[in-house]
């Protein structure tokens, strides 16, 4: 039978204020992210010691409340408990806040969406990739094609899928966005990109880049579409708004696109993928060790997020990305940290939530359960496990790795990690796993810290 999370939805809605203090609500993979009217008005003490809830995180201008694998039940239930409309965007949340917090908040929200289709697509990729590296599958079969373009079409159409979550961000009409995208990945502009003719539009030159699987161009494209489509509604008569408004928008985001966005945008992917590369190319262990540490912490405040754009850049510019075989170690040493403080903990309750957050990290790659209610909470723990995690990455740096697709990283994920990204990457993270479990077990943790926390 089913859990009612009514009861902890009512509690939750409560003590942020009320459902009169909550201006929109949405979640992510373990996450309720409220904008509140007043944040002094939550109490968050309360709201910490509320059984269910993992921890609160104030950050990107949002209250974040952190409920682990249950978070969609606890946010479905929301409207069962009050009147708050599930998944309002307000406009404040672009204009709020400083310049950092926006820039994350308009990244996530572009790419959270997205993510259980790239993750998925990416883990499919990943294995059609095994398969064919351990001789398993022909890459000149039928089979391995058709396979491996249900894995690639998400990442190869990808300006499409940015292209609506994007609309979404930008206040924009989304249908207008993804037919702008679907310009980008038209054959036509392939076949010309392709091709060593020149081209050019009502005679002046276009310098074409590659659209398909790009990331910056369409959502600089849907932030002037967003323009150019309001400033339309303002000076068209209502009458012709649905004839006019569309159709100049297509036309002129599109022209825009290919004579200044996609060259520019291009310029400056490449540009960064290249200083990343450069960087990784001249101090591997150092840089490689400094990502990887940092990156459980960039995590914490969310703002691993901003990241995502380089990386799905990097994949659509050069074919691969760095960073992720470097960051490939984080979940492993954080559901292994928590394994660990099950392992040495004879407090029930602790040992109940490290338990359930071990499973989430290492078969799910679920990590802010573990996080948030065992690892960061006694500190010495995430110390270990981020050193560990930098570890792990002046390996993957050192040795050149590189990824050609996002995709969830878990136990049962490593078969795919081995054969994408290669078997050092495995070493990698089990060494990350190994110094976090045993640094934790010996030194990282006891229960005379849930004593000073009592105190």
């Amino acid at each position: 039978m089913a859990k009612d999370y009514t009861k902890l939805a009512a509690t939750i809605v409560e003590l942020v204020g009320g459902e009169q203090n909550v201006s929109s609500v949405t979640h992510c993979i373990t996450r309720l992210r409220f904008k509140l009217k007043d944040e002094s008005l939550a109490q968050t003490e309360r709201l910490n010691q509320t059984e269910g809830v993992i921890s609160i995180l104030k950050a990107a201008g949002q209250y974040q409340v952190v409920i682990g694998n249950h978070v969609t039940d606890v946010y479905d239930a929301i409207p069962k408990v009050s009147n708050i409309e599930l998944g309002g965007e307000v406009e404040a949340e672009e204009e709020g806040g400083n310049l950092l917090n926006r820039a994350i908040n308009l990244l996530s929200g572009i790419f959270m969406p997205m993510l259980p289709a790239m993750s998925a697509a990416g883990l499919l990729k990943a294995f059609v990739i095994m398969f064919n590296t351990f001789g398993v599958l022909d890459s000149a079969s039928t089979t391995y094609q058709l396979l491996y373009a249900m894995g690639d079409a998400v990442f190869y159409f990808m300006p499409i899928f940015l292209g609506r979550t994007a609309a979404k961000k930008f206040h924009c009409n989304d249908w207008t966005a993804m037919a702008i995208a679907a310009f980008l990945c038209y054959p036509t502009l392939t076949t010309l990109y392709n091709g060593t003719d020149p081209v050019d539009l009502f005679g002046l030159p276009v310098t074409l880049i590659s659209y398909t699987s790009s990331v910056l161009p369409i959502i600089v494209a849907v932030y002037v579409q967003s323009w150019v489509e309001k400033g339309l509604n303002k000076i068209v008569p209502d009458m012709l708004k649905g004839l006019l408004v569309p159709i100049c928008t297509l036309f002129v985001a599109c022209v825009a696109t290919l004579f200044v966005v996609g060259p520019v945008t291009d310029f400056v992917g490449r540009a960064i993928a290249n200083a990343l590369s450069g960087l990784l190319a001249t101090v591997p262990l150092v840089a490689g060790f400094l990502i990887g540490a940092l990156w459980p912490c960039l995590i914490i405040f969310g703002m691993h997020w901003g990241f995502i754009p380089i990386i799905m850049s990097n994949i659509g510019t050069l074919g691969y990305d760095v960073i992720l075989p470097i960051t490939v170690g984080t979940n492993f040493a954080v559901g292994f940290a928590a394994l660990a403080v099950f392992l040495k903990t004879k407090n029930p309750e602790l040992k109940e939530t490290a338990a359930a957050s071990t499973i989430s990290a290492l078969f799910a790659g679920i990590t802010e359960p573990a996080i948030y209610g065992v690892v960061l909470k006694y500190k010495r723990p995430f110390v270990i496990m981020a050193l560990s995690c930098g570890v792990c990455g002046a390996i993957a740096a050192t040795g050149g790795l590189t990824q050609a697709a996002l995709m969830t990283t878990c136990l049962l994920t490593i078969p795919a990690i081995g054969g994408m990204v290669g078997w050092l990457d495995v070493i990698a993270l089990a060494i990350a796993s190994v110094i976090t479990f045993v640094c934790t077990l010996i030194f990282g943790f006891s229960d005379e810290m849930l004593l000073a926390e009592d105190k």
